[in-house]
């Protein structure tokens, strides 16, 4: 019987491949390379599959086998190679925290639980880190990545002055609202019902301008939703802004849409109706519970909170006021907080068209969507004084070019804008701490184009930049690369520390 041997890669394939080593090509990039059909070449890759000579990992993404694991280029640097060098450089050791840390330890939690961020770091993270503080009650707490204010509850909730800066809007909102301990839980259940009366009055209306609306709700839930929005108060006022909330809760759950974390489909449930006034109701009925549960511990309360809906980068407070700062940045190319708060930004009315979206987004710490020309002036290497980053954006611009078609050829352009962004967040922390306060960061790392991007050992590297002392640097949790699902990344908590006045 004669024997079949396995098929080669043919030459000018195996080339293209090795070109592109690990970040890999789609069948669609390797056809137009080669000038052969797509169906052709995905039938020849199935087959190499079949008998391990190519792999395909994350999206659709094709790679040489002897690329399946990243370390098999020379120059690829590991993560463990960062963490040993941080420790030879930096003088700091990686640690372990052991307790809860992501969002969705808050899901459930009274207040946290009033509208579904879900990036960010658990209720209880925060408490642990007051209660390991000492501070003195009263002492004041910073929060310059606010999100939805979980570090601004729990420090007010302990007892402390919580103050926030955040720039997306419904996030600002949902802050303000959860810090305002003093809502009215009465008042607030009787305005619910007085818009839930106009709302069954009035006609459906036009949803808003996003084009994907049609297929993000059913029909039916669609117009209830839009006599529910036309029936809200207008913007303004601690209850205004408590029913406000309250709606844009329930866009989500009456959607075909999950976050999870980003914003998608593939509900299981996705055509069932869901009646947008009673999860409205329900909304508000998780607010008086806790609203009244809170007014229980009231002589417990810190003062009032500050949000402000501004850019943490221009954060300028007087010198020595802060006694902590918490807070969770954007990873490196991480999420586009605008795409996956779309809904509750048209719905709520805080943005009108697509220009309106895509002046928040370049507003925000770059993420893997801005736009190229704000990305554009950031596109040299030469200019970087950390070598670290110097040599990341260097890797990160080589597997690039050797690729020749990636989604964004100026990939190393938007990680060093995500540093430049960061940097003066770090520098005006420190302007606001005490001498001896600390500024604690959960930070996440990453794997782009190919290349390992040290995202939290590179952030306490520039918090040195600007004055402060490398206190911890604690692994929390491991995480999974959405490029290769084999590769393990991590979220880990650096703490820096503004040196104490000297003596």
């Amino acid at each position: 019987m004669t024997q079949l041997h396995p098929p080669t890669v043919p030459r000018a394939l195996r080339q293209a491949l090795i070109e592109t080593g690990p970040i890999g090509s789609t069948t669609r990039q390797l056809s137009v390379r080669l000038a052969q059909p797509e169906s052709e070449l995905d039938g020849l890759l199935e087959q190499l599959a079949r008998h391990g000579a190519v792999v395909r990992i994350g999206r659709g993404l094709w790679l040489l086998s002897a690329y399946a694991h990243l370390d098999a280029r020379e120059d690829f640097h590991a993560p463990e190679d960062y963490v040993e060098r941080f420790s030879r450089e930096c003088g700091v050791v990686l640690g372990r925290y052991e307790g809860p840390i992501t969002f969705a330890d808050n899901s459930n939690s009274p207040v946290h639980r009033w509208w579904p961020y879900v990036q960010g770091y658990s209720a209880e993270f925060v408490a642990g880190v007051l209660e390991d503080e000492e501070l003195r009650r009263g002492s004041t707490v910073l929060d310059p990545f606010a999100g939805s204010g979980t570090t601004l509850v729990e420090a007010r909730r302990a007892g402390h002055r919580a103050w926030g800066t955040e720039l997306l809007p419904p996030a600002a909102l949902a802050a303000r609202v959860k810090t305002h301990f003093e809502l009215s839980g009465r008042r607030l259940q009787s305005a619910a019902r007085e818009i839930l009366r106009h709302a069954a009055r009035r006609a459906s209306a036009p949803p808003p301008f996003l084009r994907e609306t049609s297929r993000q709700f059913i029909p039916r839930t669609l117009r209830q939703l839009t006599r529910l929005r036309d029936a809200l108060p207008p913007p303004g006022g601690p209850q205004s802004d408590a029913v406000r909330l309250s709606f844009g809760r329930v866009l989500i759950p009456v959607s075909r849409l999950r976050r999870s974390p980003c914003l998608g489909y593939g509900r299981p449930d996705a055509n069932q109706y869901r009646d947008p006034f009673a999860e409205f109701s329900r909304a508000i009925d998780d607010m008086v519970e806790d609203l009244e549960a809170l007014g229980e511990v009231r002589a417990h309360w810190g003062p009032p909170s500050q949000v402000w809906e501004q850019d943490a980068r221009t954060l300028t407070l007087p010198p020595g006021s802060v006694d902590l700062a918490v807070t969770s940045p954007p990873y490196v190319n991480g999420m586009d907080y605008v795409n996956n708060y779309k809904l509750d930004l048209a719905w709520l009315g805080y943005a009108h068209g697509y220009p309106d979206l895509r002046r928040l987004r370049e507003s925000l710490v770059a993420c893997d969507n801005l736009g190229r020309a704000a990305v554009r002036p950031h596109l040299g290497t030469e200019d970087v004084a950390d070598s670290w980053l110097r040599e990341i954006l260097r890797q990160i611009r080589s597997n690039v070019d050797r690729k020749q078609s990636y989604r964004r050829d100026d990939a190393h352009g938007v990680v060093k804008r995500y540093f430049l962004d960061l940097r003066p967040v770090l520098a005006a922390v420190y302007r606001a701490l005490r001498p001896g306060g600390r500024f604690r960061l959960v930070v996440g790392d990453s794997l782009l184009a190919g290349t390992y991007v040290p995202g939290d050992l590179l952030t306490a590297r520039l918090g040195t930049e600007v004055g402060f002392r490398i206190d911890t640097v604690d692994v929390a949790r491991r995480r999974w690369s959405g490029q290769r699902r084999s590769f393990p990344l991590r979220e880990t908590i650096v703490t820096l520390q503004r040196p104490a006045a000297a003596s």
